[in-house]
């Protein structure tokens, strides 16, 4: 599930990790659909752990079709909890991105990624798709994945 709808029990875990466990925070890293809230609670909780943001499209309309938390917490209130996360915890952000052939692997994707990854200085992880129960569409082939970071890097 998603662990920022469950907040508590995700940072209960954290400090039992980092506490009990000796797990350094800097090596526990939560991962998000975009739960805004939550990464706003998240940027002042006081251990620095790692944020991924699964983010897959970097404008509305898109992201609203493959990340339907989208509708809810829209790019521009994403970008700004980001943002206020970088700030206050120190850490660099993470934003996944799941190629899916011929959806977000086109020029213009890379173009808009770039445009929402550079000023939070952000590492982007390019993922192809992996088959999804209930979803028919492909995931982009190596190829593709090659260029679309080959893209992604000179912008």
């Amino acid at each position: 599930g998603e662990p920022l709808a469950n907040y508590e029990a995700v940072w209960h875990a954290v400090e039992r990790m980092h506490g009990a466990m000796g797990i350094s925070a800097r090596h526990i890293t939560i991962s998000t659909v975009g739960i805004v809230p939550g990464i706003r609670r998240l940027a002042g909780a006081g251990l620095p752990v790692n944020l991924a943001v699964s983010l897959h499209a970097a404008n509305d309309t898109l992201r609203d079709e493959i990340v339907p938390v989208n509708r809810r917490y829209p790019l521009e209130a994403l970008a700004e909890a980001c943002h206020g996360y970088v700030r206050d915890s120190g850490r660099r952000l993470s934003l996944e991105w799941a190629l899916i052939e011929a959806v977000n692997d086109r020029p213009s994707d890379a173009r808009e990624l770039a445009h929402f990854a550079r000023p939070l200085r952000a590492h982007v992880n390019l993922i192809p798709l992996n088959p999804t129960p209930g979803y028919r569409g492909p995931g982009t082939p190596p190829s593709g994945v090659v260029d679309f970071a080959r893209q992604l890097r000179r912008l």
